[in-house]
This record gives structure tokens, C-alpha cells and sequence, in this order.
């Protein structure tokens, strides 16, 4: 005969044992232990990882996760010292998951992590100024086969003159342009519901991103007749883009620069552009450049040398002085475009509106 009210007991017991461990779990076991942290860190640092527990919390053990990278899996809740050298940059959320008798909890707490770099200034000659069109609101450059691609934006909605502008709206386009005497030889407006963005030339086409459609388009190199396009990974805005011969590289005007493939269009990584002050946000217009990515900052008269794998700022280049040897006129907008002209080891450097364009040599 079964004792039923043995069942019980035992039903009970296993019940009451369950409470029990979560409880220990839930209320001896706090949070993770923010005396040990700092809110900001460079990768040259260690972290020191606890929780914070009461005297009589008991602990299988306990696992830390920086964002979704394993940092340590421990059986104690000594202090752990964990370096951060191999880390990203950015604003990351460091995560402890605390084990005991079958239980788990999450604690979670937010760090940044900051270059170790403090950039550096590059100077830079004039080698040579060059005509420009005064129409072009310029949004990607590229040097390719002794011509410059360049995309253009309708001057309207994608920013605003720094001196009010007159507001003509213009037209979106791709175009071959003499370097050397700044004529348009080859042009393919867009429709005017398309504002252009940034663009580069990879395996033999030009790509060209679009501010607000979350959509990029795709050229035949030779006619600029459009064969394709792609869209966006993400609801995002497009800004900049470069590559680096096997995959793109896009800017979204935050301080994000994605990494994508540029046969599914996914992303494949990202990096958050920092200084070992703080994060570089309305990353523009991108250069691949002898493995570093060169990129105009919205709004700042100056480039940003970027280390690609991990988002911290090389070097500065102040090109502050150039909009002061254009013409001026209402809708002479902001610095942008860079196109890298590698048989000379030269830039091309431009801005939204400028009457000239000029080649330099960083020192």
C-alpha cells in the first residue's frame, strides 16, 4: 500500500528545497560588486570582477561575459582581474551569471571602454588646387583609373549651409570628373525623391549609398548606368563608404563604422570610433588608405585616421584653413569628400558646395 502521506511529504520537501535555493540565490546574491569598477576604462587596463553577496550566500560558481565575449568562469567570488587588451571600444555591458544548486541569475552592469591612443596631429602640403563644381554638394569621392567618382547629394535635407543657403534643392548623382580641370565627364542624376550619399569602387562597380531610403545602388563603372542595388542590413541612414577590397565599410553619421559583406549585404562586425577621451560621433564620408580608414567627421574641417580593427583614432588632420581659400557664397557648405589617389600617395579633399578641390600630401 503506498503511503500517500509520505508522497506528500516528499512532494512538499522537494518544493520547499526548491524555494530555498532560489531564495539563497535571489537575496544573498546582490548584484555585481560596482566598488571594484570604474565607468571608464582604456584596453591598456584590467577590469577586477566580484559580486557584491551577504555573508551567508553560498555559490557554485559564477560567469562573466563582456557584452556576448566569455571574460572568466570562476568557483569563488574572490576578486578576478581580467585584462581588457583584446577588447572593443565603446560602451559595453558587463554581464555575471551566478550558479548555485541548479539556480542561475543575471546581474548586469554598463562600462566604456576607451582607446588608448591619444591622436596625434598630421601636417600636410598643398601639392595642387584644382577647379571644382560649385554645384556639387559632394557626399563620396573616390580617385580611380586617373578620374574621380563622385557622388553628390540634392543639397537639401542631408545638412544645412553654414551660412543659411539659399535653399535650392539640386539633384542627386553619380559622376566622372576630370581631376585637373574639375569637368563633369560622365553623369548620372538621380531621381529627385533620392538624396545621394557616400560611395566607393569595388571589383570594378561603383556603389553608392542613399541618406534615407535604406537602400545603396550599384553601377556599371564604365557608363554609370545603374545594375543593381541592395538594401541596408538594418533601418539605418547611409553616410559614408569605403572598402577595403574584400569587404565594405559604412557609416550611419553616428559613431558606428559597420563592416559588411558585400555579397549578402550583411553585417559582418562593427566598431565604435573613440579618442582616449571620448566617442566620435557623425563619422561621414570613409577612405580605405594603406590599411587604415581615413573619414571625414559631419561638421569638422579635419580627418580622422582610424584604426579599423578597432575604432581607435590614430591621427588628426586639420584641414581647417581650406574653406578660406574657396569662394564664398550662400550654399558653401561643410568639408567632405576624400579620394585617395595611390600612385602619387596624394588625398583629394573637397567640401559640399566648394568651388575647388585640392590635393595634398599628409607629412
Amino acid at each position: 500500500m503506498i503511503n500517500t502521506n509520505l508522497l506528500i511529504y516528499f512532494a512538499l520537501g522537494l518544493t520547499i528545497s526548491g524555494c530555498s535555493q532560489e531564495k539563497n540565490l535571489d537575496k544573498n546574491v546582490i548584484s555585481i560588486d560596482t566598488s571594484q569598477l570604474k565607468q571608464q576604462y582604456s584596453t591598456k587596463e584590467s577590469i577586477k570582477l566580484a559580486l557584491k553577496t551577504t555573508p551567508e550566500a553560498q555559490l557554485d560558481s559564477v560567469v562573466y561575459h563582456l557584452n556576448d565575449k566569455r571574460l572568466l568562469s570562476t568557483t569563488t567570488n574572490s576578486v578576478q582581474e581580467v585584462t581588457l587588451k583584446q577588447q572593443k571600444l565603446g560602451k559595453a555591458t558587463l554581464k555575471a551569471t551566478a550558479y548555485h544548486q541548479g539556480q542561475s541569475k543575471d546581474f548586469s552592469t554598463g562600462i566604456e571602454i576607451l582607446s588608448p591612443v591619444t591622436p596625434s596631429f598630421v601636417n600636410y602640403s598643398i601639392v595642387n588646387t584644382y577647379p571644382h563644381d560649385i554645384n556639387a554638394y559632394t557626399q563620396g569621392l573616390e580617385f580611380y583609373d586617373n578620374v574621380l567618382f563622385e557622388s553628390t547629394g540634392n543639397g537639401e535635407g542631408g545638412g544645412t549651409s553654414q551660412s543659411g543657403g539659399t535653399g535650392k534643392k539640386g539633384v542627386s548623382s553619380v559622376r566622372k570628373v576630370d581631376p585637373t580641370t574639375g569637368k563633369v565627364l560622365q553623369i548620372n542624376n538621380l531621381p529627385s525623391t533620392i538624396f545621394g550619399e557616400g560611395c566607393t569602387i569595388f571589383n570594378g562597380k561603383l556603389y553608392q549609398l542613399t541618406w534615407q531610403n535604406n537602400k545603396g545602388y550599384i553601377y556599371d563603372i564604365n557608363t554609370l548606368e545603374q545594375t543593381g542595388s541592395f538594401d541596408y542590413f538594418k533601418k539605418m541612414e547611409g553616410w559614408g563608404l569605403t572598402n577595403d577590397g574584400q569587404y565594405l565599410y559604412m557609416s550611419d553619421g553616428s559613431n558606428k563604422i559597420y563592416k559588411i559583406d558585400p555579397i549578402t549585404f550583411e553585417k559582418v562586425d562593427e566598431i565604435q570610433v573613440y579618442t582616449n577621451k571620448s566617442q566620435i560621433s557623425y563619422i561621414n564620408e570613409l577612405e580605405w588608405v594603406d590599411g587604415k580608414i581615413y573619414a571625414n567627421v559631419y561638421g569638422e574641417n579635419a580627418i580622422a585616421i582610424i584604426d579599423p580593427a578597432t575604432g581607435a583614432i590614430l591621427q588628426i588632420v586639420d584641414f581647417s584653413e581650406l574653406i578660406h581659400k574657396t569662394l564664398y557664397h550662400e550654399d558653401r557648405d561643410v568639408f567632405n569628400g576624400i579620394a585617395y589617389n595611390k600612385q602619387n600617395g596624394t588625398l583629394f579633399v573637397t567640401g559640399k558646395n566648394w568651388d575647388k578641390i585640392f590635393e595634398v600630401k599628409l607629412l
